[in-house]
């Protein structure tokens, strides 16, 4: 029974049985929904919001990055003929528009987006080749906003033939020495950033190409990059890339920072043993800033059947190589120490447990070259006359490590 076109005061509700006052309530409620707000609407309040889309090219993947007001679900869907991937952000409206990525990249062609249905942002990317996609939530953490991380991994092709028995470093007659240089951070990690807004990752990756420029001038030596542009690298592949060039050297840029702006000067660190940090607190806290979550693997030592001697290979095999890092260290540090623009942090080489530097197989070394958080430090490390000097610095102590060990 609906009523319609009926006034009902109090006491013609109180006449009437159970029975009725509900078929009347019952009536007004139905009759009411065209009043109702649509979905859309009551959800409204509860929708995730898409704030940024960025997008970076890496050699071997591209990288496509969703910052959220929440972390949301989503679904990948593969399409063929023409080659598509197609990226659906559940209960989430545009606050940006996921088509508006700038686009200059080998594997997406064209970007759309759409809402298929309410509450879901469709983003489309037309591609250039086929792909194998991954996808990962990331929380908030450290300043950063929830984000969907999107990576499109390019097919390999025809895979490379891996020896079943590698060795550790074999050298041959007249080989150039071999140093892989890290530039610190890249990508969607920025690293520090100082009070002008300069990144660590552009500082680091600046140095370092003019630090593998230096190197490769030098009769008898070979840079090589571990990463050429503004991509995410993981430390785990930093020293894959390393072991990749059979790297006689590793060095890692960075640039430092702190909660107090007059902290300055440069650093010099080698792993500790065991990897395990020193006790300083402030070398803590940056070893914990530095790492993420990747783990480093040891030497492959799986040809050694026994156990016990696959330990003392590789014991025998870190200890070498935390012997040479420190001497290779304090060469560095010399050099650094006579450059006018350099101010020093520590006088000599500490050791702390960056998991980049965690390659039993190599010496390895990390260069905070100054703190980007020290505004005057900050200045000289945009300045293309300090970073310069810095890489002359380097190289020279690099040169003077290899030409003293004759390690190549």
């Amino acid at each position: 029974m609906i009523i319609q076109n009926t006034v009902l005061d109090k006491k013609d509700v109180e006449k009437m049985s159970p029975m009725q006052r509900r078929k009347v309530l019952k009536g007004i409620i139905l009759s009411m929904g065209s009043f109702i707000l649509p979905p859309s609407f009551a959800q409204a309040a509860r929708l995730n919001r898409i704030t940024d889309v960025r997008m970076w090219t890496a050699p071997d993947h591209t990288r496509i990055v969703f910052d959220l007001e929440r972390n949301t679900r989503h679904q990948l869907i593969q399409l063929r003929n023409p080659s598509r991937l197609v990226v659906d952000l559940m209960d989430t409206v545009a606050g940006v528009d996921p088509a508006d990525i700038g686009l200059s990249d080998p594997i997406v062609n064209r970007v759309r987006s759409g809402i298929p249905r309410p509450g879901i942002i469709r983003t489309v990317f037309e591609l250039k080749t086929s792909i194998k996609p991954r996808a990962f939530a990331l929380k908030a953490s450290s300043g950063k906003p929830p984000r969907l991380v999107l990576d499109l991994v390019r097919s390999k092709g025809q895979s490379k033939t891996v020896s079943k028995h590698p060795v550790l470093h074999q050298k041959t007659p007249r080989r150039d020495a071999v140093i892989v240089i890290d530039p610190g951070h890249g990508g969607i990690d920025p690293g520090a950033v100082g009070p002008r807004g300069t990144k660590e990752k552009d500082v680091a990756l600046q140095v370092a190409k003019r630090l593998a420029e230096k190197i490769n001038e030098m009769d008898g030596f070979k840079a090589e990059l571990t990463r050429k542009g503004d991509y995410f690298v993981s430390l785990r592949k930093r020293v894959s890339v390393a072991r990749k060039h059979q790297a006689d050297l590793f060095v890692s840029l960075h640039a430092n920072a702190f909660k107090l702006q007059s902290a300055r000067g440069a650093s010099v660190y080698m792993l500790s043993e065991g990897g395990k940090p020193s006790p300083d607190k402030a070398i803590r806290r940056l070893v914990q800033r530095e790492n993420s979550a990747d783990l480093i693997g040891g030497v492959n030592l799986n040809h050694v059947s026994d156990p016990t001697v696959r330990g003392i290979l590789m014991d025998l095999t870190q200890r070498d190589s935390l012997n040479r890092a420190l001497v290779y260290g304090k060469n560095l540090l010399g050099e650094l120490k006579s450059v006018p623009s350099v101010n020093i942090h520590f006088k000599e080489v500490k050791q702390a447990g960056f998991a980049v530097l965690k390659a039993p197989d190599m010496p390895s070394i990390l260069v905070e070259m100054a703190f980007l958080t020290n505004r005057r430090e900050e200045k000289m490390l945009r300045n293309n006359s300090h970073q310069d000097a810095l890489a002359d610095a380097l190289a020279s102590g690099t040169k003077k490590f290899i030409n003293a060990t004759g390690l190549a």
